[in-house]
């Protein structure tokens, strides 16, 4: 159901990709179930949208070509036959943020990647039946499940920041 996928992506590109991520504007404070925030809200990082097939959105060249080649990266290290990216989100989290558990999409045909840009103490806890399930970033790894299972990214603890990437896709 979850499939953990080393894509081998260099960690000179996973560099590159954070530097990108650094210097790119359009950042925005996270949300896992609403947009609605109020003053005694923990922050649940910060997202960056760069992809959506449903508005044909395309904001970042560069960003959704390093998302494709992961997407393509995940798809041949698999045995799904991958259709094609729905959509493309840049999550960005510090010691301080706190996400909530949350499905990316219910439709059957729908899997998430969850792909680690580099190692650090944060990561993805997913939950299945109650029962909670910790994996640690470890750079170039990617998660690889269905959409509508509940997860939430973890902030890291020690390290100052956390970059990953999640993209829907159809299969």
């Amino acid at each position: 159901m979850i499939t953990k996928i080393n894509t081998d992506i260099p960690n000179n590109t996973n560099k590159k990709i954070i530097e990108t991520l650094y210097n790119t504007h359009n950042w925005r404070f996270g949300f896992d179930q609403t947009l609605t925030k109020n003053l005694d809200d923990k922050d649940s990082g910060f997202m960056l949208f760069t992809y959506n097939i449903d508005n044909d959105y395309h904001n970042n060249d560069i960003l959704n070509t390093y998302a494709q080649i992961i997407f393509d990266m995940v798809g041949k290290k698999t045995f799904m036959k991958f259709k094609k990216i729905n959509r493309v989100y840049w999550n960005w989290y510090h010691p301080g943020s706190i996400m909530k558990f949350h499905y990316d999409v219910k439709a059957d045909n729908q899997f998430s990647i969850i792909y680690n840009l580099h190692d650090n103490d944060g990561g993805t806890e997913m939950k299945i039946n109650d029962k909670i399930t910790f994996y640690k970033s470890k750079e170039s790894e990617a998660l690889l499940f269905p959409s509508k299972l509940y997860h939430r990214g973890i902030a890291p603890k020690e390290n100052l920041n956390r970059f990953s990437l999640n993209i829907i896709l159809e299969i």
